[in-house]
């Protein structure tokens, strides 16, 4: 890579690796923000229900005003407000005020969303699906580094460390973003359009929904699991900080491994036959997660079988889903992408806070949700593929 290619190729790498900081690295901090807040762990997971909510909407207003304006500038705006929300959940008095300046940070990570944007603009055509496959595959190593980051920041700086960690990253890269940035980095085809009016256009494209639904119900399921892990680990199953994060640590590992092989597939056949594998794997870790929870066979290792088919799922199925949506609109990739991670987001909001109400039926509600909603992105694929053929 050219100096200037990496310095963009960074600027992407390190909007996916702070992403995960408000959730994933997190986690293991629920019990100490339980026991700090005297609040139930319960209502803790249900903050993060919170957080992705107003965080889908913060995307649907970020990414087509870099549309219409700039780029860079509204980048590094996010970036700033996203720093001031983290310090104040870090010296927040109370719970309600830690989850006032919870919604602040997550009006701020809006910006997450000008990851798919910046790869339309920075790469050239023939290089972006490729980026876009790294930027997730990258995306899948993090994962498998962020519970072991989050714990040694709960046990070296209490729950307070993820927000600083948080705060100092988000710092680093708002410098370098303004660095390397030209003024004008906005699509260079952009219209002078209402921000309204330019949704309603990307709203109208029935394949550009269906494939954003496509990568909405896998991520739900993604996301349903991964928020509720402390409930099942640390609580039912009595798990430590530090073995719970080796637990997601492995779950991190296959989903980069789920990259790879994405990577190896994506030369080889269709985008729409590896949306059907990945959709068919997920099943199968329904039709274990429900034989396990009717048998009472959970445990630690058991559970994990059906994590790591879920996460091989995941990583195939939401790359392909999302290049074959963006493709459609490379003119508006702020607005596009705004617009598909507000679906994806707000869909595992909705799905995760439902699922921390099941009670003692969480597993067999979260299998059972794996099962239905891949068998549903089967026939959205399907119907996406056959509205295309006569193209």
């Amino acid at each position: 890579m050219s100096g200037p290619t990496l310095s963009r190729f960074i600027l992407i790498t390190c909007i996916s690796l702070i992403s995960f900081f408000p959730i994933n690295i997190l986690l293991p901090s629920f019990p100490a923000l339980s026991a700090h807040f005297d609040t139930p762990t319960a209502d803790v997971a249900l903050s993060i229900s919170l957080f992705t909510l107003v965080f889908a909407i913060s995307q649907l207003v970020a990414g087509p005003l870099s549309d219409k304006w700039e780029r860079k500038e509204v980048l590094i705006g996010c970036i700033s407000l996203s720093i001031l929300g983290a310090i104040g959940c870090a010296l927040a008095p109370d719970y309600l005020s830690f989850l006032l300046f919870r919604c602040v940070q997550a009006m701020g990570c809006g910006f997450f969303v000008l990851g798919h944007a910046l790869v339309e603009d920075l790469f050239d055509e023939q290089d972006r699906a490729r980026v876009r496959l790294y930027y997730m595959t990258l995306s899948g190593s993090f994962v498998a580094l962020s519970p072991l980051i989050g714990s040694w920041l709960q046990t070296t700086f209490d729950w307070q460390g993820s927000f600083y960690g948080f705060a100092l990253m988000a710092l680093g890269m708002l410098i370098h973003a303004a660095c390397i940035l030209p003024s004008k980095s906005a699509s260079p085809h952009r219209a002078a359009v209402s921000i309204i009016g330019t949704l309603k256009a990307v709203g109208k494209n029935r394949d550009f929904l269906r494939y954003w639904w496509i990568a909405a119900l896998v991520f739900a399921c993604y996301f349903a699991l991964i928020s509720v892990t402390p409930l099942i680990f640390m609580d039912t199953l009595q798990l430590s900080e530090y073995q719970y994060a080796l637990v997601l640590m492995v779950y991190g590992v296959a989903y980069l491994l789920g990259g790879v092989a994405a990577s190896y597939l994506q030369k080889r056949i269709t985008l729409s036959r590896q949306i059907n594998i990945g959709l068919g794997l997920l099943s199968i870790a329904g039709l274990l997660l429900t034989l396990m929870v009717s048998l009472h066979a959970i445990t630690t290792v058991t559970l994990l079988i059906p994590m790591l088919i879920s996460a091989l799922a995941v990583t195939l199925v939401r790359p392909a889903a999302i290049s074959a949506a963006m493709l459609l609109f490379s003119s508006s990739a702020g607005t596009a992408a705004s617009a598909g991670n507000s679906i994806m987001f707000l869909t595992a909001a909705v799905s995760s806070a439902a699922l921390a109400q099941a009670g003692e039926h969480l597993l067999l509600t979260i299998a059972l949700s794996f099962i239905v909603l891949s068998l549903w992105g089967l026939l959205t694929n399907r119907q996406t593929t056959a509205h295309a053929l006569p193209a």
